[in-house]
């Protein structure tokens, strides 16, 4: 019995059908990554938070993101994590002012900001500068010209090692500026970098300043981090105070 001859089709229309099939499992994929129009809806329509790291203006804050992201999104929020110019803080606070820009062009008025300690500096700076709708700042430097803990801590020079000389001190202290929105200052009773009367002048010099005295030191949310959830709460509640 005769084989019955098979031909082996040219090595170009083999190699047009692995292209072929290629390109439909990278477009198969790709629709797969991009999630359904509804969810994409809700994104969008969810308030924005901005979420700043402390670090003194020198270092990251790796356990940051861990620690709140929970909560964030437990209340409601998008989050939306900074990474700011370490050593420089005029520069950090302009990369915070881009991200509130851009994240206000995209989402109107539905954006919000946290930050803690150097990170809190900023959310209230975002704030003074109407940038952000609300924001709670946790422990924040609100006025760098009475600001004496970092000079023991880091050295003498340390104002020159973020790039901040008495000019910016001064231009640069939440205190020193104006707070058009609300903002909630959560602060340690036992805080010994940040002193508990420098954010009590804050609060008693802007009626949209809101001090909120809690028990423990300048890291007091990883102790007690219902306190965080109490923090996104109020920024939850000042969201629903907005229609988008």
């Amino acid at each position: 019995m005769r084989g019955i001859a098979v031909r082996t089709p040219p090595r170009r229309v083999l190699s047009a059908l692995a292209a072929l099939i290629l390109i439909l499992h990278l477009s198969a994929s790709a629709s797969a990554a991009v999630p359904p129009p509804a969810v994409r809806e809700a994104e969008s329509t969810r308030p924005q938070l901005l979420l700043i790291h402390g670090g003194s203006f020198l270092y990251e804050d790796p356990t940051f993101e861990s620690l709140t992201l929970a909560a964030v999104l437990a209340a409601g929020f998008s989050p939306h994590y900074l990474r700011y110019p370490l050593g420089d803080m005029p520069a950090a606070f302009q990369a915070a002012r881009a991200d509130a820009i851009r994240l206000r062009a995209k989402y109107g008025s539905a954006v919000y900001a946290y930050g803690s300690s150097a990170g809190g500096t900023l959310a209230a700076l975002l704030a003074g500068d109407g940038l952000v709708s609300a924001a709670v700042a946790k422990a924040p430097i609100s006025d760098f010209l009475a600001w004496e803990w970092p000079l023991s801590a880091y050295g003498p020079d340390y104002f020159e090692q973020i790039g901040m000389p008495f000019a910016a001190r001064h231009r640069l202290s939440p205190l020193r500026r104006r707070a058009p929105r609300p903002l909630l200052v959560v602060q340690g009773r036992r805080d010994r970098i940040v002193p508990l009367a420098m954010n009590r002048a804050y609060s008693v010099k802007f009626k949209r300043v809101r001090l909120w005295v809690v028990q423990g030191g300048h890291h007091t949310e990883r102790a007690r981090p219902k306190l965080l959830s109490r923090a996104f709460d109020w920024l939850a509640r000042a969201a629903g105070a907005y229609d988008y």
